[in-house]
């Protein structure tokens, strides 16, 4: 075999083949929406062909050379949300979706790509109508946001046109299949927030969060607690409260403190410590209380999901699928979990 034909195939022989020019190549590589459709398949049919594989060296060398230039966008990436207002303006109550959202942002101009909302929480145009727009855009990239300020809980995100995108769920609420997946690590969450509590030497530990916070979170916190009871003494076991109501009700959260008495609750948010003392139930003197989701509420402990960082792997992954030309459902969906860890505060002392 000739050194000619024993060596790679470089960016220039695709041009010379394709008649294309060199940055016209590197541009349909990369799915670049400047480069009409037809293009970019001729190109990458012609680099299948002639067994080319791109230099990972130069392609990291590449992508710092994108990252000290924030103002060069490389595209846009069509992020979705089941709010009826641009996330970036709403004024969410809590302190979930402006760090995500801000991290989503960040990392998208990081790696030279801008964003578009669309937000379908009322009035929202066809599932066709939205994947023509976005094809029009030259938008191939999506992002699916969680939550929604709908009055219908199971309000669904759009049905597109799979096979024109690469798509990325954030969260777990879908009836869509075959989507990749980043989310916080409910499971290990609450697995590290049992292990410290019970290493501090408490017994009897219950749970208190609407069912529907827990439904957010995959279920893996009911899941999960339930497990935990099964192996503990019975007179350590605490009934779970996954109260009915959308945010949590003072009385039937007081009912069931009286009733079942645990020395710590492992809740969501502050709204279990601010019912309980509102009932006169004292903070941490009568109960510790463990936030499963505390993103720095003050006086609260627990577990730091690091929702910014869902924000930045759920980019990373979709600019990745992006840049391998990964369009369509997968065959094997991807889910990245992001562990939390355990922060102290006022409502478990550690002594």
């Amino acid at each position: 075999m000739s050194s000619a034909s024993a060596r790679r195939p470089t960016l220039q022989d695709i041009a010379d083949r394709t008649g294309f020019g060199r940055a016209t190549v590197s541009m349909a590589l990369r799915n670049h929406p400047d480069i009409r459709q037809a293009t970019r398949d001729l190109i990458r049919q012609t680099a299948e062909a002639m067994g080319y594989r791109p230099n990972p060296m130069i392609a990291a060398l590449m992508t710092q050379l994108r990252e000290r230039r924030p103002g060069r966008e490389e595209g846009r990436i069509a992020l979705i949300s089941r709010f009826a207002q641009s996330v970036a303006r709403h004024r969410f109550p809590d302190t979930f979706y402006r760090p995500l959202f801000d991290a989503i942002t960040e990392s998208a101009a990081a790696h030279g790509y801008g964003i578009d909302e669309f937000f379908t929480g009322e009035n929202p145009v066809s599932d066709a109508r939205l994947s023509g727009i976005l094809r029009a855009r030259g938008i191939q990239g999506v992002l699916f946001f969680p939550g929604s300020d709908q009055k219908v809980p199971d309000h669904e995100y759009p049905a597109l046109d799979w096979r024109c995108f690469a798509t990325v769920l954030i969260g777990f609420r879908t009836t869509h299949e075959g989507l990749h997946q980043v989310a916080s690590d409910y499971t290990w969450d609450i697995d590290h927030a049992l292990a410290h509590v019970r290493g501090a030497g408490f017994r009897r530990i219950g749970l208190a969060v609407p069912a529907n916070v827990d439904a957010s979170a995959n279920h893996a916190w009911a899941s999960r607690f339930l497990f935990y009871q099964h192996g503990v003494r019975p007179r350590d076991r605490v009934a779970p409260l996954l109260s009915g109501h959308r945010d949590m009700d003072r009385e039937e959260l007081a009912a069931w403190f009286r009733k079942q008495r645990p020395e710590v609750i492992l809740s969501a948010g502050t709204t279990v410590r601010d019912l309980l003392r509102e009932s006169g139930v004292r903070v941490p003197q009568d109960v510790r209380i463990v936030n499963l989701v505390q993103r720095g509420e003050p006086g609260m402990a627990g577990i730091d999901p690091h929702t910014a960082e869902v924000g930045h792997a759920a980019v990373d992954l979709l600019v990745s699928l992006l840049q391998g030309n990964h369009l369509g459902q997968p065959a094997f969906p991807r889910m990245i979990a992001i562990r939390g860890h355990w922060t102290p505060g006022e409502s478990f002392p550690e002594h």
